[in-house]
């Protein structure tokens, strides 16, 4: 694949699909450029969608995101392609090729997100979204407000067409266990780096207990979601107490 459309500069590739690459993406295509937008998760919103709430307003991030992932709905010259990462850039400034490897979704474009795949489906896989405090089946919707709002299969947590339950249930025949990794090349004039940050590993610091005491959390997101658990895990553990 390579960038032909003679947008100003030539295309743009911007790697991460976070709040700063969805934003760089949707600003550049509306200034009249083709942009690929690349996300290694089958999902885009990076670490600020998993956030219960985000400055200014203090509102859900996905209010905020809604809007943009409308704005690339609506914009022709944006691609987006999740779970792609790169593999290699070459070139100069102007001139770039990019190599990107894609992973296999194993569901395609067809799927409405019914969820009726969901009940054929026997397998369970932690939940990486909610930090592993819940479990999902190996065929999964991200989040409620995922865009692509398309289910995905962990190919790790499914034994693929061995067991094929699910195939069974799509009505939209939108499911292929047999799909493989694939890579593509593009040509572009400028390419942008949003990848995000990781949050630092708190076991490193023994002396806090995270890692070995319950209730000790890291950042704001997993705090609220750990704290909510908490709280249930205590009125469970209250609720069994003698009168």
């Amino acid at each position: 694949m390579t960038d032909s459309s003679g947008s100003p500069g030539g295309g743009i590739v911007v790697v991460g699909g976070g709040i700063s690459g969805v934003t760089t993406a949707v600003e550049a295509a509306e200034a009249g450029h083709d942009v690929y937008l690349l996300e290694k998760e089958p999902y885009l919103g990076g670490r600020v969608v998993r956030l219960n709430e985000y400055f200014p307003k203090l509102c859900p991030p996905t209010c905020g995101l809604e809007i943009n992932f409308r704005r690339i709905k609506q914009n022709p010259r944006i691609r987006v392609f999740t779970q792609a990462e790169v593999a290699s850039i070459e070139g100069t400034p102007g001139d770039y090729t990019v190599t990107v490897e894609l992973a296999p979704r194993f569901v395609n474009d067809r799927c409405t997100g019914c969820g009726e795949c969901v009940e054929a489906c026997p397998e369970e896989r932690a939940d990486d979204f909610n930090y592993g405090m819940s479990k999902t089946k190996a065929i999964y919707l991200p989040h409620d407000m995922a865009y692509p709002f398309h289910y995905a299969v962990d190919a790790a947590a499914c034994p693929g067409e061995s067991c094929s339950r699910c195939l069974a249930y799509c009505k939209y025949d939108a499911i292929d266990l047999r799909e493989q990794p694939r890579t593509m090349t593009l040509s572009v004039g400028s390419v942008v780096v949003a990848t995000g940050w990781k949050p630092y590993d708190a076991t490193r610091m023994e002396n806090l207990g995270f890692g070995r005491l319950p209730d000790v959390f890291v950042c704001i997101a997993q705090a609220g979601r750990q704290l909510r658990h908490m709280r249930q895990r205590r009125a469970a553990e209250a609720a069994q107490l003698p009168v």
